[in-house]
């Protein structure tokens, strides 16, 4: 890998409509809280169940995969292409509203908090969990960094879990697809004593 392990950037996906709730909790929390609220979901529902209720990470005292905040080692990411193709059950190109949160492995682990690797999408019944950083060198690098990756969806769609919440102040970047939406985050943070760099960042779209 060209980065250390603690160096590697993980990405989150929100729709920016969501990210005042996020800073009012002051932070990013697990599908198994916000199934309790009604925040704008982008993703799909039955997986999102699935996650809270069947499928569970072993080396993580047995939590279900709901129970943690999901991010992705990559920004483009295949969730991304199906939500803004429509077949999530929103409307057809509403990526433009859906801003990447970026952070890095070294933030997530220095929490002190249960977190796991998967080597392909956390949300499939045959993806393996690993609370080591040696597993990332098992992930599929080539495919997580590829524009195109016919054949390897899930291996692109690895993940790095961390359990319940995920602090505002571990956030470092927030990318954006257009100006319109980068000035909607950079007003929405105005007044937070922690503010992320915001970018438009057109090659992490679709």
């Amino acid at each position: 890998m060209a980065l250390q392990p603690l160096q590697m950037p993980i990405y989150h996906i929100t729709d920016v409509v969501n990210l005042r709730n996020v800073l009012a909790d002051g932070g990013l929390y697990s599908d198994a809280v916000m199934a309790q609220r009604n925040p704008t979901v982008i993703g799909y529902s039955h997986i999102k169940q699935r996650r809270l209720s069947q499928i569970r990470v072993p080396c993580c005292n047995n939590l279900f995969v709901g129970e943690f905040v999901p991010f992705y080692y990559c920004p483009r990411s295949p969730m991304l292409y199906t939500i803004n193709r429509g077949n999530t059950g929103r409307p057809l190109g509403c990526q433009a509203t859906i801003v990447h949160l970026v952070s890095n492995v070294g933030a997530a682990v220095g929490l002190g908090q249960a977190w796991a690797i998967s080597d392909g999408n956390a949300g499939a019944f045959h993806t393996s969990f690993y609370a080591n950083l040696s597993a990332l060198n098992g992930l599929d690098w080539a495919a997580i960094r590829a524009t195109t990756w016919q054949g390897k969806t899930h291996e692109k769609s690895a993940e790095f879990l961390i359990e319940n919440f995920f602090p505002w102040l571990c956030i470092q970047q927030i990318g954006c697809h257009n100006p319109s939406v980068a000035q909607q985050v950079i007003q929405l943070i105005r007044n937070q004593s922690h503010q992320p760099s915001v970018d438009v960042q057109p090659t992490w779209y679709y």
